[in-house]
């Protein structure tokens, strides 16, 4: 039986669920425990993956031989606190795990960057780059040709249209569509159900 490879979650919101039952599906992680600043949460389970404590047991655990982490913090519209995560783990050592849902569809031409989490039902055509720490959400579509930078997440339901890009750290919004060809720059905004056209 092949060895599974111990993994720490950065946050236990309800990103990290989605993101703990993917890594289950997958069947090849042993999510040792969830890493979280709130002190109300200590000793608590998600999924039934402890807890553990801070962001300051990073450290120790590395040097436990837990060698791999995922970001288990979403973002509403502000992209920066999940990047700061993924920093501090690449910071710390860690090899950041892409979580890749069953029911994704995703182009044999397609790339992804390490730390991607792509979703139930999305689709990433052909040709698209996503860069690292992106999250397409349940049933957003990229079209083929798309580029997007780091830290992006498309939110559930969100389409891009073909050649769409999404500077690093943008949020576009659930159900919003942009349309082929826009250019969406880093950090911005794009509200839930807007639509993009130029």
């Amino acid at each position: 039986m092949p060895e599974r490879t111990r993994t720490v979650g950065l946050g236990a919101g309800g990103h990290a669920k989605v993101v703990l039952e993917i890594l289950a599906d997958m069947n090849g992680f042993d999510v040792v425990g969830l890493l979280d600043p709130r002190t109300d949460l200590r000793g608590s389970e998600v999924h039934g993956v402890p807890v553990l404590g801070g962001d300051d047991l990073l450290g120790r655990l590395y040097d436990d031989g837990v060698k791999h982490a995922f970001v288990g913090l979403g973002s509403a519209d502000d992209t920066r606190p999940r990047r700061r995560l993924f920093d501090l783990a690449v910071s710390n050592g860690y090899e950041i795990v892409t979580a890749v849902h069953a029911t994704a569809l995703v182009s044999p031409s397609a790339t992804a960057g390490r730390g991607a989490t792509i979703m139930a039902r999305a689709v990433v055509n052909a040709a698209a780059v996503l860069g690292e720490d992106v999250i397409v959400n349940t049933g957003a579509i990229v079209e083929h040709d798309c580029r997007l930078g780091s830290h992006v997440h498309i939110a559930s339901g969100a389409t891009l249209a073909s050649g769409v890009i999404v500077g690093d750290g943008a949020h576009v919004g659930a159900g919003a569509t942009v349309l082929q060809g826009v250019h969406i720059g880093a950090g911005s905004v794009v509200g839930a159900g807007a639509v993009v056209v130029i």
